[in-house]
């Protein structure tokens, strides 16, 4: 049959469903009707069209779309150093007499802003993936028994450092203003990529014959999770000390990887740790250049993160099974642990470097630990 011989009986199709439509449409207008023939009407007062502090906006169409930058024009686009209002009414909107407050505790812009939140905000939602069918899962063929148990360790760690950035952002997620709204936007798209994140792994450790394996003992997960100081003081754990040492794991991963499979995950996920990078960068910038004594308190800060890091990467769930992985088994794990070594010190450099940027010198007061690393 043909699409024309299709045609006469698609169009009954379409006029029935129309007739059904219309009368499940006459049936409800008919009980509505008869229900408010009691009911009394109030007038139209249409006050709440004139509640708004500036009418005819039209925010311009970038090359990349409306963005949500773009609509920053006239009050919309004033953002003020302090965002007094306790409920969740959006930054220009009118506000309502009496709404009970919701108590956020963080109301200054220097304890969260980012210059690039907005446009990272975009980046996120533009390179969204999906690790159920993004990832060539059928080009994982059979590794050695060696081989496969350090990649499943690995993908077990990887789960608890995705772990530990989901339950960090939700716990200061709602203590965000809504004046800031571009930050709140960003930080939920990074909390969206850290449950990707985890799910890629736990998939790969349960796709080949392998398993998940031993819990690491936690201590930099409780200090950046039970991080109470503030946001800032929570991002620079959470984006120096362990975003950099992920984001370092990630890129030795997509140089590294065993087949296609491994080299996706690790591609699409330092795509995403980069932006989570970017941002923590640039507000531990704009906190520090906008309170005194802020480098003193991340210094202080430093000293003792830096030596539990230390002492997690010691144990020998963490290093050991990338200098299998590198070595190609644990025949080769001595030759491996000098590529692991290059990875730590890769991820001391990145981490020094990325403290200047901020305006933070650290190479005379690093941790000794932290400093054996380096080659």
């Amino acid at each position: 049959m043909t699409n024309k011989d299709n045609e006469p009986q698609d169009s009954a199709r379409v006029r029935s469903r129309r007739r059904v439509n219309q009368r499940l449409r006459d049936a409800v207008s008919k009980e509505t009707s008869g229900d408010l023939k009691d009911v009394e009407i109030p007038p139209k007062k249409l006050d709440w069209m004139k509640r708004t502090y500036q009418w005819g906006v039209k925010a311009d169409v970038t090359d990349s779309g409306l963005t949500i930058g773009a609509l920053n024009v006239g009050i919309y686009g004033e953002i003020p150093d302090r965002w007094d209002d306790q409920s969740r009414m959006p930054r220009g909107a009118y506000p309502m007499p009496g709404v009970p407050p919701i108590g956020y505790s963080i109301s200054e812009k220097r304890d969260l802003w980012a210059d690039n939140a907005a446009d990272l905000y975009e980046e996120a939602i533009q390179r969204r993936w999906t690790p159920a069918t993004d990832i060539p899962w059928e080009a994982i063929g059979p590794l050695p028994d060696d081989v496969e148990a350090a990649v499943c360790q690995l993908c077990t760690m990887l789960c608890q450092h995705a772990n530990t950035e989901i339950e960090t952002l939700g716990t200061w997620l709602h203590q965000m203003s809504y004046g800031y709204h571009e930050v709140k936007l960003f930080l939920a798209t990074e909390m969206f990529d850290a449950a990707r994140h985890f799910e890629v792994f736990r998939k790969r450790a349960l796709s080949n014959g392998g398993g998940l394996g031993l819990e690491l003992k936690g201590d930099v997960k409780r200090m950046i999770i039970e991080s109470r100081g503030g946001w800032s003081e929570t991002a620079l754990l959470l984006y120096l000390l362990r975003g950099l040492f992920t984001f370092t794991i990630y890129r030795y991963g997509s140089i590294l990887a065993n087949n296609d499979a491994e080299k996706a995950i690790f591609e699409k996920s330092v795509q995403d740790k980069a932006r989570h990078l970017s941002y923590g960068l640039e507000h531990l910038r704009y906190a520090i250049t906008r309170q005194d004594d802020k480098d003193l308190v991340f210094n202080n800060l430093l000293g003792i993160g830096e030596r539990l890091v230390a002492r997690e990467c010691k144990e020998p769930i963490v290093l050991e099974p990338l200098a299998v992985i590198f070595g190609g088994g644990v025949e080769g794990a001595q030759s491996g642990m000098r590529t692991a070594q290059r990875l730590m010190s890769d991820y001391v450099n990145l981490y020094l470097s990325s403290l200047r940027s901020i305006g933070i010198d650290r190479s005379d007061s690093l941790s000794n630990d932290l400093k054996s690393y380096l080659l």
